[in-house]
């Protein structure tokens, strides 16, 4: 509004009466406006994305919630409200025990949903994951047989039974296997002169060795410790030119040649991997002229040595904690004192990893893989694979105190026999 000053008499001293004068601008709001008729939307297709709770009416073409489309006449007909939709296909009960060949062991619940999700909706279920007793490993040695292990090769031979004893108390169904590695059989990996160096490195230094190698697999994983044993006198230290090794060329066949290694699909999947020296990693390979990378495949011949040890690059940490994570391989890095720091740093950037400090003679390695294994068992942790990307997913984690944390996706500090969501 606007209010004028009192125009003056003609007399100049008696003022007249106040004028006022009021100029009103009304806006109009529509009743009922919500996200649904604020878009300004013209189809049924953009109707039902714009919000999970908007509906479309086929009849007078109008996008609204539906309550409002039904007060306001809409047949059901006519009514497009597609809701989301959760269906459990598959729930067996948790198992308690997993003892018995062949038993099928069940540690997560459900085992299989099926969801249609509108778009922009959300929908909550809940998964619940139990520590079973009795539950089977797979316990795979690989072992640095470069002629520093000397004495932690003459120390494992005596070990096998021990092992099995120890591991028997946490599981009545083990199996164990073997498997060795030096380096890259080229130059400047590999002793190459004199002649006699290739067949027998150690010569005119020390006792005779075995030729170098890459990777070999031994033995495959069996319930038979004996076994384990056997193959494990068997075995003769080498010697490589460097000071690292070839372990994560070793590690790489370990985790992806499954059928020749022989892990179970239903089976704690353990890795054990000793060596007292550091490793060469991806890249090392163009000293030796070797630019192709690792691609993570299976790559043992007829003799079960790896067969691409001069043709392809050492693996890197990304590679590998992809195919351990594919495979469900828990790796155990069980090394000597000067390389602990080392290992601890790799074990940051492969999840799942553990760090043990081994004894000279690899005397403890035992008491270690005891205690890597109680470690492993004592946490659960769901992990995400091929998730798509237009879909979300968020976590709250209910351990054992009962309290609910948002974000989280594991629980730790477990006993055999809990349950937690």
């Amino acid at each position: 509004h606007r209010a004028r000053p009192p125009p003056r008499s003609p007399a100049g001293n008696a003022p007249q009466l106040m004028s006022f004068f009021f100029f009103c601008v009304c806006v109009i709001v529509p009743t009922g406006s919500n996200v649904c008729t604020s878009r300004g939307v013209t189809t049924c297709q953009q109707c039902l994305t714009v919000d999970p709770s908007c509906a479309w009416c086929s009849g007078v073409f109008r996008c609204d919630l539906k309550q409002n489309l039904l007060d306001g006449g809409c047949s059901d007909e006519a009514l497009e409200s597609p809701a989301s939709t959760l269906a459990v296909l598959e729930d067996k009960a948790l198992s308690d025990k997993a003892s018995g060949a062949g038993e099928t062991v069940t540690q997560i619940q459900p085992q299989k949903i099926r969801m249609v999700l509108r778009p922009g909706d959300s929908m909550r279920f809940t998964v619940s994951v139990k520590q079973v007793e009795d539950y089977p490993v797979d316990l795979y040695y690989l072992m640095d047989l470069s002629f520093s292990m000397k004495d932690d090769l003459a120390r494992l031979r005596t070990l096998g039974n021990e092992l099995a004893e120890t591991m028997g108390k946490t599981t009545s169904n083990l199996r164990m296997g073997f498997g060795a590695f030096v380096d890259k059989t080229v130059s400047p990996y590999m002793y190459m002169a004199p002649p006699e160096a290739i067949d027998n490195p150690c010569h005119g230094i020390h006792d005779d060795c075995q030729a170098q190698f890459g990777f070999k697999h031994v033995l495959s994983l069996t319930g038979k410790v004996a076994r384990f044993t056997e193959e494990v006198k068997k075995q003769q230290v080498s010697r490589n030119r460097d000071a690292p090794e070839g372990g994560f060329d070793a590690i790489m066949q370990a985790v992806v040649c499954k059928d020749k290694i022989g892990w179970r699909p239903d089976a704690s999947h353990l890795l054990v991997f000793t060596t007292d020296a550091k490793t060469h990693i991806a890249l090392d390979g163009r000293f030796a002229g070797i630019v192709q990378p690792n691609d993570g495949q299976c790559h043992l011949d007829s003799d079960n040595v790896y067969n691409k040890s001069t043709l392809l690059d050492y693996p890197s940490l990304a590679l590998l904690t992809e195919k351990m994570s594919e495979n469900n391989i828990n790796l155990i890095f069980a090394v000597t004192d000067y390389v602990v720091p080392l290992y601890k740093e790799y074990s940051q950037l492969i999840p799942g990893t553990t760090v043990g400090k081994l004894s000279g003679d690899s005397g403890n390695v035992i008491e270690l893989i005891e205690a890597a294994y109680a470690k492993i068992r004592s946490r659960v942790e769901l992990e995400l694979l091929g998730v798509p990307e237009e879909l979300n997913l968020s976590f709250n984690a209910t351990c054992l105190n009962g309290e609910v944390i948002p974000g989280l996706k594991s629980c730790s500090g477990l006993k055999i026999g809990d349950t937690v969501c």
